[in-house]
């Protein structure tokens, strides 16, 4: 018969195991926006095409235009409006050491501190969380 600490740090595990996981794309998003920002090259995007992902937004392609003799780069950002017609130039802001990752606009208007508090919270609590579960489930064990 399982002991109540082993079963209590079987539950904390699991919800911190579920809160890394909802928070993990939002980690993803505050690395690539912090990338951006801090090795950020402004630039240009030409549009390519559409693709209609889900619900109000789609998925647009854009190529980005880099120095001379350098390969196209393509990335895809997920937008509510279409930017224009199929060869439309925008502004956009691309991380030098890796152009696949692109943002359209200007590099003072990246904004992903949104993302930050979840995070802090989700990603911060539920490493606790699932350090507090182990533990317990290791001293019921050791006991």
């Amino acid at each position: 018969m399982p002991s109540i600490l082993l079963s209590l740090g079987i539950v904390l595990a699991l919800f911190g195991v579920f809160a890394l996981l909802a928070q993990s794309g939002s980690y993803v998003e505050y690395r690539l926006m912090r990338a951006l920002r801090d090795h950020g090259v402004e630039g240009e995007a030409v549009f390519r095409r559409e693709e209609y992902a889900s619900g109000a937004k789609s998925r647009m392609y854009f190529d980005v235009c880099l120095p001379e003799g350098a390969a196209q780069v393509e990335f895809h950002e997920y937008m509510t409006a279409i930017p224009g017609p199929a060869g439309t130039v925008v502004s956009a802001v691309y991380d030098a050491r890796n152009p696949k990752r692109a943002r359209t606009g200007l590099r003072r208007d990246l904004d992903f501190e949104k993302e930050w508090p979840v995070v802090l919270l989700l990603g911060g609590g539920g490493l606790v969380l699932l350090g507090v579960g182990v533990i317990l489930c290791v001293i019921d064990i050791a006991v």
